[in-house]
C-alpha cells in the first residue's frame, strides 16, 4: 500500500485549500515567510488476520501519529492510500465509497469524503487539524474500514500479505514498507462422507431430528472449525451478513432426498448438534442465550453461491433445543445448504457439525453414483471491485482446508485411509498395437468414503498410461485398471510413475514399466459369433476374435494352451470354436500364433450357456429363411439356430415371443450336423400378438432356482 501525505501549517485566518493535487504538485506549495515548523509523523504497524479467499476483507487500521509543528496552526493534508490489490468497499448511490472512518485523539480532525482515484487508490482529501498546545501532545489519526480483495494478491494463500508503503512530503517520516493485513485460512473443515446406502435408507414418518435418528436414516456430515479467533461471527457493522458457510453436495443417485437441520449448535453450546459422525454424541442441539455459544441458522432461499435468503431460525430469547429439519432441493443429484452465524463465543476455539441425512432407494453398489461433499466460505463471488449491491464479505470459490490438525484427530478411524500396493507393474505390448492392462486394488482402511484422483509422471515417452476409473469414491475396496497404450509407440521400454492421491487419506506411487516389442499379432476382443455380445463365452461355441495382424498361413488359437478349431481368419478377425473340453472358469488366457509371432494374452471368461442367435438364423417350416418378404404363419413351426448351449442340455429351455414368455420348445439341443451349432424348434402360438409384421424372439435357459434365466440376444421373427 502506498500512502502519500503532507502536512502544512498555516495561519488560522488563512483560507482553506481543497487538496486534490498530486503529491508532487503539493510538494511545490509554499507558505508565507513566517517561519513555521511541520509535524513529525510515524505509522504504527497494525496488520489484521483476513481470509486469503476474501474479496472484501477489512484490512487493519492505518494509524498515523504526529507530534511537533507550530502550536495553534492548522495542519492540512491530502492522504493517498494505494493497495497492492483492489479496494472493494461498497458504494453509495452517488458512487462514493462507504464506511471508511477517520478518528483522532489529541486534536479534532476533519476530512472530506474519501474518493477512489483508481481501482487500488483511495484519497482522503482535506484532512485538517489544529496543532495542539503544547505541540508535544501527540495527534493520533486512525483510518479504518478499508476493504481489500485479498484473493487477488499474487499467489494468494496462507501468509498472503497486503502491504503498505508510506511516502510523505513536507514532514519528517522515513520511507518503509509494512503490512496492514495477513491472509490465511479463517475456517477449516473435514467431511465424513458415508455415501449412499446400497440397501436403501428410509424416510421417517415424522421428519424431525430425533425421528431421523431413531428410524436409522443414513447420514454424512461436515465439520467446520475456526482457524482464526472470531472467524465465526454474527452480522455486525457494515457487513451484509454474518459468517456464512456453503455446503455443496453432488453425485447422488436418482430418487435421493437430502435433509439438514434448521439450526446448528456448535461445540461451545449447551448440547452440540451431531448425528454421530466424528465420534460425537447424537443430538439435535441445545442453545442457551447470553452464554457465548455458537449458533447457526439455515438460510432459506439463498442462491447457489450463498447470496441472499432468509434466516429460518431467529436468535432465541431462552434456552432452546432444536429438532426441525428442511429437505434440500436436489437437481440432477446435486444440492446445497447455506448456514449463517447468529451467535458465537470469543473465548474458545469453536467448531460446528452439519449433519446431512440421506434418504435413498436401494441401489446397485458399486454404481455410477459418486457422492461428493465440500464446504466453503460464502457468499461465493467473482466480483473484485467496489459495487452498490454485492455482499460483504464475499469470497472466491475455494474448498476449506482440512481441520484435523487443528482438532487433533487426523488418525481417527472415522476418516478414510488409502492403501495401495506399490509393487511395480510390468506390461508388454506390440508397437502400434493394442492396449494392455493390469488390475490395481485401491483399498480404504478407514471410515467414510475415500475419494481418489490419479496422475502420471513419465520418465520416458508420454501419454501412453491411463487409469480407469481415473477418479472414484471407495467405500472399502475398488479394482481399477492400469492401461498402457502402444498405438503411437515404437519398440522400446517405457517407464512412468502412477500416483493415486486420496488427499488427507494419503497417497501412493506405483512404478510402471511398459515393454513394447515389434508390431505383430494382437487380440483386442472376443465375442459370441452369433450375437456379437461382449462378455463371457461358452466352451464348444462359435466365437469371433478381433485384433490386428491376425492373417497368415495356418494361424492357431489356444485357450490355456488348448487348441481351438479355427474356421476363418483375416487380418482383423478369426472365427473359431472354443475347445469343448474346457470347463467354465474365469481368467482363461487366449493367445494367437501367426507368422511365427505370439500375440498378447487376452483374458477371457468361460461360462456355460452363453446363448447367441444368428442373424439370419430362423427357418420356416418349409426350411426357407424367415424374412420380411417370407414370413412364417401363426401356428407353424420354426427352427432357430444359435450357439452357446451347453451339451448335453440339462436345464429347461424356453422361448420368448413378443410379450409371451416361457414357451416350451419342441426341441432344444445340438443341430447334429455342424459342431458348435445349436437348434431350437418352436411352434408359433396362434394367439401371438405382434406389431407390423414381426415379433421379438429370444431363447432363455433356466439357471438356479430364484435366479433370473440366461437369455440370448433378441432377433425378429417375421409372421403373418
Amino acid at each position: 500500500m502506498y500512502i502519500g501525505m503532507r502536512f502544512l501549517a498555516v495561519g488560522r485566518a488563512r483560507s482553506f485549500f481543497r487538496f486534490l493535487l498530486p503529491v508532487a504538485v503539493l510538494g511545490l506549495f509554499s507558505l508565507s515567510a513566517t517561519a513555521q515548523t511541520s509535524s513529525n509523523c510515524n505509522v504504527t504497524d497494525a496488520p489484521t488476520a483476513v481470509a486469503s479467499a476474501g474479496l472484501a476483507e477489512q484490512i487493519g487500521d492505518i494509524v498515523i501519529t504526529c507530534t511537533g509543528g507550530t502550536s495553534g496552526f492548522t495542519a492540512i493534508a491530502g492522504i493517498y492510500i494505494t493497495l497492492n490489490t483492489n479496494i472493494t468497499n461498497s458504494l453509495d448511490m452517488n458512487g462514493n465509497v462507504q464506511f471508511i472512518t477517520v478518528n483522532a485523539t489529541g486534536a479534532t480532525v476533519t476530512e472530506s469524503t474519501p474518493i477512489l482515484t483508481s481501482a487500488t487508490t483511495l484519497e482522503i482529501p482535506n484532512l485538517t487539524y489544529t496543532v495542539p498546545t503544547p505541540n508535544s501532545i501527540p495527534v493520533t489519526i486512525t483510518i479504518s474500514g478499508i476493504r481489500a480483495a485479498v484473493a487477488l494478491v499474487q499467489n494468494a494463500q496462507s501468509g498472503t500479505v497486503v502491504e503498505a508503503t508510506l511516502v510523505a512530503v513536507g514532514i519528517t517520516l522515513p520511507n518503509y514498507t509494512f503490512p496492514v493485513a495477513i491472509g490465511g485460512a479463517q475456517l477449516l473443515a473435514s467431511v465424513q462422507n458415508n455415501g449412499v446406502s446400497c440397501g436403501g435408507s428410509p424416510l421417517p414418518a415424522t421428519t424431525d431430528f430425533p425421528t431421523f435418528i431413531s428410524t436409522g436414516t443414513a447420514s454424512s456430515a461436515v465439520r467446520v472449525t475456526e482457524n482464526s479467533p472470531m472467524a465465526f461471527a454474527p452480522v455486525s457493522g457494515n457487513a451484509t451478513n454474518g459468517t456464512r458457510i456453503l455446503v455443496q453436495l453432488s453425485g447422488y443417485p436418482a430418487g435421493t432426498q437430502l435433509w439438514v437441520p434448521n439450526a446448528l449448535v456448535g461445540n461451545s453450546g449447551s448440547v452440540p448438534t451431531s448425528a454421530g459422525e466424528f465420534a460425537s454424541s447424537i443430538a439435535g442441539g441445545t442453545y442457551t442465550p447470553m452464554a457465548n455459544q455458537l449458533l447457526l441458522s439455515l438460510v432459506s432461499g439463498a442462491d447457489q453461491n450463498g447470496v441472499g435468503g432468509t434466516l429460518l431460525t431467529a436468535l432465541p430469547n431462552g434456552g432452546t433445543s432444536f429438532t426441525a429439519m428442511t429437505q434440500l432441493t436436489v437437481t440432477n443429484g446435486s444440492a446445497y445448504a447455506v448456514y449463517e452465524v447468529l451467535d458465537d463465543s470469543r473465548y474458545v476455539e469453536e467448531s460446528v457439525q452439519v449433519p446431512v441425512f440421506i434418504v435413498n432407494p436401494a441401489t446397485s453398489c458399486p454404481g455410477s453414483a459418486q457422492p461428493t461433499i465440500s464446504v466453503m466460505e460464502a457468499p461465493v463471488s467473482t466480483v473484485s471491485i467496489p459495487t452498490m449491491t454485492d455482499p460483504i464479505p464475499r469470497y472466491v470459490s475455494a474448498a476449506l482446508a482440512p481441520d484435523c490438525q487443528q482438532t487433533g484427530d487426523c488418525n481417527q478411524t472415522y476418516f478414510p485411509v488409502l492403501s495401495v500396493s506399490t509393487t511395480p507393474i510390468s506390461l508388454t505390448g506390440a508397437s502400434l498395437g493394442l492396449t494392455q492392462s493390469a488390475p490395481l486394488v485401491v483399498l480404504n482402511n478407514g471410515g467414510s468414503l475415500l475419494t481418489y484422483t490419479t496422475s502420471v509422471s513419465y520418465q520416458s515417452g508420454s501419454g501412453w498410461l491411463s487409469v480407469t476409473p481415473s477418479t472414484a469414491d471407495v467405500a472399502a475396496g475398488l479394482t481399477v485398471s492400469v492401461v498402457a497404450d502402444p498405438s503411437l509407440l515404437q519398440a522400446g521400454t517405457y517407464t512412468a510413475t502412477l500416483t493415486i492421491n486420496g488427499g488427507e487419506a494419503g497417497s501412493a506411487s506405483v512404478p510402471v514399466t511398459f515393454t513394447v516389442g515389434p508390431s505383430g499379432a494382437a487380440i483386442s476382443g472376443i465375442v459370441n459369433a452369433a450375437s456379437f455380445q461382449v462378455g463371457a463365452i461358452s466352451p464348444g461355441s462359435y466365437v469371433a476374435l478381433f485384433g490386428n495382424d491376425l492373417a497368415g498361413p495356418n494361424p492357431t488359437v489356444t485357450f490355456n494352451g488348448v487348441a481351438a478349431n479355427v474356421i476363418f481368419d483375416s487380418a482383423g478377425q478369426i472365427n473359431l470354436i472354443v475347445p469343448a473340453s474346457l470347463s467354465p472358469q474365469s481368467g482363461v488366457g487366449v493367445v494367437v500364433m501367426v507368422n511365427g509371432q505370439t500375440s498378447n494374452t487376452y483374458t477371457a471368461t468361460l461360462q456355460a450357456n452363453v446363448l447367441g442367435i444368428f442373424t439370419p438364423g430362423i427357418l420356416n417350416s418349409d426350411n426357407s429363411v424367415n424374412a420380411a418378404s417370407n414370413p412364417a404363419k401363426l401356428g407353424s413351426n420354426v427352427q432357430v439356430y444359435l450357439t452357446g448351449l451347453a451339451v448335453p442340455v440339462t436345464q429347461m429351455v424356453s422361448v420368448t415371443l413378443g410379450s409371451q414368455t416361457g414357451i416350451v420348445p419342441l426341441y432344444a439341443g445340438p443341430q447334429g450336423t455342424l459342431s458348435a451349432l445349436d437348434q431350437v424348434n418352436v411352434t408359433i402360438p396362434v394367439s401371438l400378438a405382434f406389431t407390423g409384421n414381426s415379433a421379438a424372439l429370444s431363447v432363455c435357459i433356466s439357471s438356479l432356482p430364484g435366479v433370473p434365466p440366461i437369455c440370448s440376444n433378441s432377433v425378429s421373427l417375421f409372421v403373418h
